[in-house]
């Protein structure tokens, strides 16, 4: 099995002014430039700054708007022969959009996240929406990653504290792989399973729970970056994603207004880590009550009655996916745990 994991990794302040540089030393000369909205009005200078000083040319520059799968390959196709890399500065929509052209075009990608809100800036797979409907779709894992800590620091703190969620959530995403292994006999891919639960266990039994400080903020990047290798080892969203995640994405077809993935993931985590009994529950709810994630969660609690019906939805979100939801009677206990009165209460209205 060949695996693919970025050969270019800075992680530090004032990367992002390198970004020509790096690109330059690894031959690259031409560039087309996908920018989250509102990215490139504030970075778009610095940027071009970059780039003139190590001789690097743009051959497109857009803000992406529509991700749309279809529009993505249009887009991919009309892309300038020219083109040696794809350069993506945003959010998650940003990323996923040159990700996906990245790998139609077979053409190395340059992820860099202005915020740290999941793992999905590292990853081999986007979600897209295809005819409409959200699809996970095959995409290229980062040729290179820069993340300058001091723009994903002046982030709002719910994206930071997405990021958490979403890492914390490694803990029971490998329990239920493993019970999957016990019950279907699927296969767990062991190394998958170490990088995933390194990444995790590094960011959780760090004693900084400050998430704005420079520390914290290499620390959070560095474990999102090997969440997403550890999906590339495994090839699959196994070592990352779980019963929490299906949670979270039935939220997203059911909720009104959705949170924020890592928001939506991280309190699932919690949830699921006491019904699987999970070794690392109460290290989780440290985590989590330590460093803001609970605090803002109390001043922005999802609907119960949202949380009940993505609950019940769950565990037929992914085909031949087991998890401990999968398992009679396991929804109904998490349902009851949610429960005006329960573990969830303050976090449900």
């Amino acid at each position: 099995m060949q695996i693919s994991i970025p050969s270019l990794l800075r992680i530090k302040p004032g990367a992002f002014d390198n970004i020509g540089r790096y690109l330059a030393s690894a031959g690259f000369k031409n560039a087309a430039i996908c920018w989250g909205e509102g990215m490139r009005e504030s970075l778009s200078s610095r940027l071009d700054a970059s780039f003139a000083k190590a001789g690097v040319g743009k051959t497109v520059e857009e803000t992406v708007t529509d991700n749309a799968s279809e529009s993505l390959a249009k887009a991919a196709y009309a892309l300038p022969a020219g083109t040696d890399v794809l350069v993506a500065a945003g959010g998650g929509k940003a990323i996923d959009a040159c990700k996906y052209m990245g790998f139609l075009l077979k053409k190395p990608v340059l992820s860099v996240p202005t915020a740290m809100s999941n793992d999905g800036f590292c990853s081999s797979t986007v979600s897209l929406p295809v005819n409409g409907k959200k699809r996970t779709l095959p995409a290229a894992i980062p040729w290179g990653v820069t993340v300058d800590t001091e723009i994903v620091g002046k982030a709002p703190s719910v994206f930071l504290l997405s990021g958490v969620g979403d890492m914390v959530s490694k803990f029971t995403a490998i329990h239920d792989w493993k019970r999957s292994f016990h019950q279907t006999g699927e296969i767990v891919n062991d190394f998958a399973v170490l990088v995933s639960l390194q990444s995790a266990e590094n960011l959780a039994n760090s004693k900084n729970r400050d998430i704005h400080s420079p520390d914290f903020l290499k620390l959070l990047a560095g474990s999102l970056v090997m969440s997403g290798v550890a999906m590339e080892i495994s090839g699959s969203s196994r070592p990352a994603s779980g019963s929490e995640h299906l949670i979270s994405h039935a939220l997203d077809r059911i909720s009104e207004k959705p949170a924020m993935h890592g928001i939506q993931v991280g309190l699932a985590t919690f949830a699921v880590a006491r019904l699987q009994r999970n070794p690392n529950a109460e290290l989780i709810r440290g985590v989590l009550e330590e460093t803001g994630f609970f605090d803002w969660l109390r001043e922005h609690p999802l609907r119960r009655s949202e949380w009940t019906e993505a609950v019940k939805l769950a565990p037929a979100i992914k085909q031949n996916f087991y998890t401990i939801l999968s398992e009679p009677g396991m929804t109904d206990r998490l349902i009851e745990e949610s429960a005006t009165g329960g573990p969830l209460d303050g976090f449900l209205a």
